[in-house]
């Protein structure tokens, strides 16, 4: 063991906001695969609504249409009123970039493990202003400087 290494950080607490339930079971292995764990997953922004946020969780993967609808927006946005940062999952990239201001990351189905993994970092140290995008609403070249780093 080499005690020169840096700690590793604690593993994250996802919420994860999808209503199809095949994209929840992938999603959610490649979290836990990723070495964090969800802890909760709702299907519309009615059920997180109703859970009253008694759920502990550092920030949350929300879908743009779940089944009440187009409310994923309306969850990131519930969600940040309350300081908790989100990364959009869709396949609806155009649509997720109007709501951008809402989110981390946009990222676009299918999920590339990879992406997850370096949004899902953005997530231990939010910062105002910047967000990540897979390049797929804008015309971002690098990872590095689509999440906001050069």
């Amino acid at each position: 063991m080499n005690d020169d290494a840096p700690p590793r950080p604690a593993p994250l607490r996802i919420l994860h906001v999808e209503d199809n339930p095949l994209i929840v079971f992938h999603v959610e292995q490649m979290v836990e695969d990723l070495g964090h764990a969800v802890v909760g997953s709702f299907d519309s922004f009615a059920a997180l609504r109703a859970s009253g946020g008694e759920l502990a969780f550092d920030g949350a993967l929300i879908d743009i249409d779940l089944v009440d609808g187009r409310t994923g927006p309306a969850a990131a946005e519930w969600l940040h009123e309350r300081g908790i940062p989100s990364i959009f999952l869709t396949g609806q990239a155009e649509v997720a970039a109007d709501y951008g201001h809402l989110s981390l990351a946009i990222l676009t189905k299918p999920i590339d493990m990879g992406k997850l993994g370096e949004a899902l970092d953005l997530l231990r140290e939010p910062r105002p202003g910047k967000r990540a995008n897979d390049g797929a609403a804008t015309a971002a070249g690098s990872m590095g400087a689509a999440l906001g780093r050069p």
